[in-house]
């Protein structure tokens, strides 16, 4: 009697263990997250209470803050050399949650704390052209408004008669230059503000023999601007085609107008 009902107790829990993994498949399966597929990809952040680029406390960290917004709800992001990486969801209504943790605390200033607690109390999105805005549950923040990082890069030129030809402006100087995910950022000043431009970066095809490989790049201006106004601009190049190019995944980079190198890698 006691044998059967060991193996009756036995049969049973095996019946309810069974159960509760059928449950927990259950339960995985609703909590699969929910992603408007017009949020994903990189975006920079172009307007906030503080400025992007300022120098706080003596510390020279700068953005931009970007977030990417990765399919199956993770997401990544960077502020102020600080990485981020996190969840997110969406519903129907245009409401948004994220889970975000900063992964590192290199730069640890108010820009990077605003930033992440703006990200971390975002509750509904909204996109407007090209644009998409995080806005606050208590409205109690500026809306963070992001641009989409792949509509303003521009690809690098491989144009060595571009090169070698004289740019119509000559007093750039390249103050900033970084790289987010596979676009390289150029903040640049110059005399000018009379005249609307684009400059084109080019690259003269050349590579050192050394590893990684050392190229030589400029900006080049079509048009002159004879006004003494400081004019501060900030330019995006693509350097996907660059990499493909140059068939190398890591490139020291030389731009014209630049202290010192840059290394460029293809994420």
């Amino acid at each position: 009697m006691i044998r059967k009902f060991h193996i009756l107790s036995f049969a049973l829990a095996m019946l309810l263990g069974w159960s509760c993994e059928q449950n927990e498949l259950v339960l995985n399966t609703d909590t699969l997250v929910d992603v408007d597929p017009k949020l994903e990809g990189t975006w920079l952040l172009v307007n906030g209470p503080l400025d992007i680029g300022l120098v706080l406390d003596g510390d020279k960290s700068r953005g931009p803050a970007w977030i990417t917004l990765m399919k199956g709800g993770k997401m990544r992001g960077h502020s102020s050399r600080n990485i981020l990486a996190g969840n997110y969801t969406t519903k129907e209504d245009k409401k948004i949650g994220l889970e975000v943790n900063m992964t590192t605390r290199v730069a640890d200033n108010p820009f990077s704390t605003w930033f992440m607690e703006g990200v971390r109390t975002a509750s509904d999105y909204r996109i407007e052209g090209s644009n998409m805005t995080f806005v606050n549950d208590a409205n109690s923040r500026q809306e963070l408004i992001f641009a989409k990082l792949e509509d303003q890069c521009r690809p690098v030129l491989k144009d060595l008669g571009l090169f070698n030809s004289p740019s119509k402006e000559t007093d750039v100087v390249i103050k900033g230059a970084y790289q987010i995910e596979n676009c390289l950022v150029l903040e640049v000043t110059y005399g000018g503000g009379c005249v609307e431009q684009e400059p084109e970066l080019v690259w003269n095809g050349g590579l050192s023999k050394s590893l990684p490989p050392l190229a030589s790049l400029k900006l080049h201006y079509p048009k002159s601007d004879d006004c003494e106004a400081l004019v501060t601009r900030t330019y995006y190049f693509d350097l996907l085609p660059f990499f493909s190019a140059a068939a190398y995944d890591e490139i020291r980079v030389n731009i014209e107008g630049l202290k010192g190198e840059v290394i460029v890698k293809k994420n």
